[in-house]
């Protein structure tokens, strides 16, 4: 898998993002799945554990269940939005892999 971006690169805007909402981040070298929630965002390699499927669709868009939960639209699996912590569904105790991330002037920055 390739590595983690580098610390200060720009990953999407916060804006672009429903509230709670996700979608796929502009960095290229690596999926990354942005998610939202208020004025906090959590970023993800977007993968999910289960069977290696992305957690968006071809479209972008991303489920999101009970404004806490990110949802795999492939075969249910689900994620705290928080932690990427498995809260049920077939990944098991999997959960996501985190990509740290930090809101600065409304951009979404790696850390």
């Amino acid at each position: 898998m390739t590595e983690l971006p580098p610390s200060g690169t720009v990953l999407g805007q916060l804006d672009q993002l429903s509230d709670p909402g996700a979608g796929p981040s502009t960095y290229e070298a690596l999926p990354i799945l942005l998610v939202r929630k208020g004025d906090t965002a959590f970023a993800y390699v977007n993968v999910c554990p289960h069977q290696g499927r992305p957690l968006c669709l071809p479209s972008g868009r991303t489920l999101i269940s009970e404004e806490r939960f990110i949802v795999c639209p492939f075969h249910g699996a689900s994620f705290a939005i928080e932690d990427g912590a498995c809260v049920g569904g077939p990944a098991g105790k999997a959960g996501l892999k985190p990509v740290p991330v930090r809101v600065e002037d409304g951009a979404i920055v790696a850390v």
